[in-house]
């Protein structure tokens, strides 16, 4: 699965391990002409894709030596949204929802860092929400674009000549 659908529904899930009972709107219009007061959404908020030269090497499954090339850097934000009734309410779900988000996820292999952003308290009347209280908070998945390589074989090389680093050819193995 790419990155950007795995992030977006671990949000869901995590939403939903944390007691919201209806399902999280995925976008700002659905979520706008919602008249729900028990809500939330995770809604795409941005990526800001960068080059980055890393690399690492590892030996995969077989033993094989690779190389792996970060091209990218792609760090993904989302905007979650719980709103509710109450204070407490919204802060209960939330803290849950806190509690439930790991410091990353595996995508394709990969490691991706959670890091939350920030979050804003809003007022019903400082909404555009039918929620009397709610929380927004921004998710940041810091992903990135990999490419693997592997080493040439070295099997079949034959020595021919030894040379001292010196420029010298070696007299009696010397």
């Amino acid at each position: 699965m790419a990155l950007y659908s795995e992030c977006k529904k671990h949000l869901i899930d995590k939403l939903k391990e944390a007691g919201v009972k209806s399902k999280p709107y995925t976008t700002q219009k659905a979520l706008v002409k919602s008249l729900e007061s028990h809500v939330s959404a995770v809604i795409f908020e941005s990526e800001k894709p960068s080059r980055n030269g890393s690399k690492k090497l590892y030996r995969d499954q077989e033993g094989a030596k690779k190389k792996r090339r970060k091209i990218f850097d792609r760090p993904i934000t989302f905007t979650v949204t719980i709103g509710d009734y109450t204070d407490d309410a919204v802060e209960a779900i939330y803290e849950a929802f806190l509690e439930k988000l790991e410091r990353g996820i595996w995508v394709d292999g990969n490691f991706v860092p959670i890091e939350v952003d920030g979050a804003d308290w809003v007022d019903k009347e400082d909404s555009i929400l039918k929620a009397q209280v709610a929380v927004q908070v921004a998710v940041t998945f810091q992903g990135g674009l990999y490419r693997d390589t592997d080493f040439g074989p070295l099997t079949h090389v034959e020595i021919e000549t030894i040379e001292r680093v010196n420029g010298k050819e070696p007299i009696h193995g010397k």
